[in-house]
């Protein structure tokens, strides 16, 4: 069973998508990085796919990412 996607998650997801990092969406919403990464795994096990691609400098939203970061805004 798929967990449910919360405000929380959205919230996630838009912070990395705007700082290109999990450590920088972390240090613009006051959390952890580990907070971060549990809320963006929640997110992608809710949502069946990956959201980002990990790189030398921080993360790519995947085509998933990106259809759910309208919402997010």
């Amino acid at each position: 069973m798929r967990s449910s996607i919360s405000p929380t998650h959205l919230i996630a997801l838009a912070a990395v998508a705007r700082s290109g990092s999990l450590t920088g969406a972390a240090d613009l919403l006051g959390k952890t990085q580990p907070a971060i990464s549990a809320q963006i795994r929640e997110l992608a096990d809710a949502v069946g796919a990956p959201l980002f691609i990990r790189h030398r400098y921080g993360v790519r939203l995947t085509r998933e990412a990106e259809t759910l970061l309208s919402y997010a805004e």
